[in-house]
């Protein structure tokens, strides 16, 4: 595991641990993972998995019924609801509770939620842009900040001396590192090549907060979504909209989209916290 010198070696130690161990936290989620994993694995295999769990059952099909999908109709079953979200995002869904970053009784840092809600309701509005199906969309915006309740686990009040005055997304990752020798986006990075994920989509996820994007799909995607899910929830450092220029939107599109996020990333997050 690559991590720089920090503050306190024993918070470093700590942190190590808890990513090497992300296992078991919920058997039927690791279930999903195995078989969003196998190639010969179909949604009716993944929906008799999910639905030996009625809290990831509830979710799955809250998510499914959410604006950021937009069925005409109420989906009432876990195989059409795996059908409608795509394995990416159930898989994605799957990490989260294994992670027990939908455990309440370990809440993640105010705003987590809701910047997660938020960046995976922009990445599937406009993910058909980089040529990405709406679903991986959703998959890479819900779990981008997947570091972060890990850094904030291992030391809350250390965690929150350092987000506490709003620091830009720079200088948060190297604050982030002198405290726990890793960013909160390193850490992402390392628990999802354990969980065998797409490797464009890790890369995406490790260096989501470069100045500019990597020249892959899935990285512009996520950096736009981010500066998306910022502007929607008035969290912007003043230079989201510039990136975001810099990618091609326009003024008006931006607009758009800023108003659209609400709207779904409500529903979005009324799904994941049960």
């Amino acid at each position: 595991m690559s991590i720089v010198s920090a503050t306190n070696p024993h918070r470093v130690e700590d942190l190590e641990r808890a990513l090497e161990n992300v296992e078991g936290a919920r058997h039927v989620a690791m279930q999903v993972l195995q078989l969003t994993d196998d190639p010969y694995a179909d949604a009716r295999k993944v929906a008799v998995a999910i639905e030996q769990d009625p809290i990831f059952v509830t979710q799955v099909l809250r998510v499914a019924n959410s604006a950021a999908f937009g069925m005409a109709r109420q989906v009432k079953a876990t195989q059409i609801a795996v059908a409608i979200l795509g394995f990416s995002t159930v898989r994605s869904m799957a990490v989260m509770a294994v992670s027990g970053l939908s455990d309440l009784k370990q809440p993640a840092p105010a705003g987590f939620w809701e910047h997660s809600a938020s960046t995976a309701a922009a990445c599937t509005l406009i993910a058909r842009r980089y040529g990405i199906s709406p679903s991986d969309g959703f998959a890479i915006g819900l779990i981008h900040d997947l570091g972060i309740p890990m850094l904030n686990a291992v030391d809350p009040v250390t965690y929150g001396d350092i987000t506490k005055d709003g620091a830009d997304n720079r200088a948060l990752a190297e604050r982030e590192a002198e405290e726990f020798g890793m960013s909160h986006a390193k850490a992402a990075e390392i628990v999802l090549t354990n969980w065998q994920f797409p490797e464009l989509l890790i890369s995406a996820i490790g260096n989501h907060h470069r100045e500019e994007p990597l020249e892959t799909p899935e990285s512009m995607l996520l950096f736009a979504g981010d500066a998306l899910a910022h502007l929607a929830l008035e969290e912007s450092d003043g230079k989201d909209k510039a990136r975001l220029k810099q990618l091609g939107f326009k003024s008006g599109d931006i607009s758009r989209l800023v108003g659209e996020i609400g709207g779904k990333s409500g529903g979005i997050l009324a799904g994941l916290l049960r």
